[in-house]
């Protein structure tokens, strides 16, 4: 009979080595939080990938009618943005959301210089035509915030603008052919 150390010493022995045999292998999940899938847009900020291509639609057919869209601000970091609300707390920024709250933490907001009124020609041009590309004005206060909302934004009814003004839509000229005869 063995003696009561070395009983003792086997169940021990078998303890340890039981687990290992027996437990079933277990993921640890790391908890990162996810960062959108950003891309550059032409002005070197970045925004999510379906709002930076739509953005980029936007700002084309905004230049081809001789209105630049002039970025100040597109994705921020959570840091970023915690740095804004303070400031804003503290009486020393603009109005700004609490961090993790923004829709510049997601990529989908865009800030641009649109004049210091409504009434600029970018403004005018923004609020006819933003929401052909999904985007839309959502803070009051901001008319230089857009967000891109695609699925909640409404598009303009045809022959219509994103504010139901008539399209001024010119006719095709006519096509004249040369038949050699």
């Amino acid at each position: 009979m063995p003696s009561p150390l070395l009983r003792w010493g086997l169940v021990l022995l078998v303890c340890l080595l039981a687990p290992v045999g027996f437990a079933k292998e277990v993921k640890v999940r790391k908890s990162k939080a996810k960062l959108p899938r950003l891309v550059r847009i032409h002005t070197g900020h970045r925004l999510h990938r379906d709002a930076a291509a739509a953005f980029e639609r936007m700002a084309e057919e905004a230049r081809a009618a001789g209105q630049p869209l002039l970025v100040t601000s597109g994705w921020r970091s959570y840091q970023q943005q915690r740095y804004l609300w303070r400031r804003y707390r503290q009486g020393l920024g603009p109005k700004a959301a609490l961090p993790g709250l923004s829709n510049h933490n997601r990529g989908l907001a865009v800030d641009l210089v649109v004049g210091s009124e409504e009434v600029s020609p970018t403004y005018d041009w923004l609020a006819g035509n933003a929401c052909r590309f999904g985007f839309r004005r959502t803070v009051a206060s901001e008319p230089w915030h857009w967000e891109y909302r695609p699925r909640s934004t409404p598009g303009p009814q045809d022959g219509e603008d994103c504010l139901g003004r008539p399209v001024n839509v010119e006719p095709a000229p006519a096509v004249v052919r040369h038949d050699a005869s």
